[in-house]
């Protein structure tokens, strides 16, 4: 999945639980990923963080098992509580 630009935050629970998201690209502009906003997405493998991203979300990612890597934008300045909690997968940040 990828947001258009102009999208600036994702709220809160957006994406809670869709197991079948397996890619997200985020386009420049995005600033704040809520709270457990794709918490719950087991398939989901690869994450695009855009330039500009200010703040990710408590538990934004929690249990996101398919999860194997993650880079993080420069900028960003802060990830909240349990953000990538239980993401077994995941072996480099």
């Amino acid at each position: 999945m990828t947001f258009p630009e102009g999208l600036t935050s994702i709220g809160e629970f957006a994406f809670n639980g869709c197991t079948r998201l397996t890619s997200v690209t985020f386009a420049e502009g995005l600033t704040s990923i809520g709270p457990s906003a794709f918490s719950g997405c087991k398939g989901l493998t690869s994450v695009t963080f855009p330039k500009g991203l200010t703040s990710i979300g408590g538990g934004a990612f929690f249990g996101c098992t398919g999860l194997t890597s993650v880079t993080f934008p420069e900028g960003l300045t802060s990830i909240g509580y349990r953000a990538f909690s239980r993401c077994t997968g995941l072996t480099s940040v």
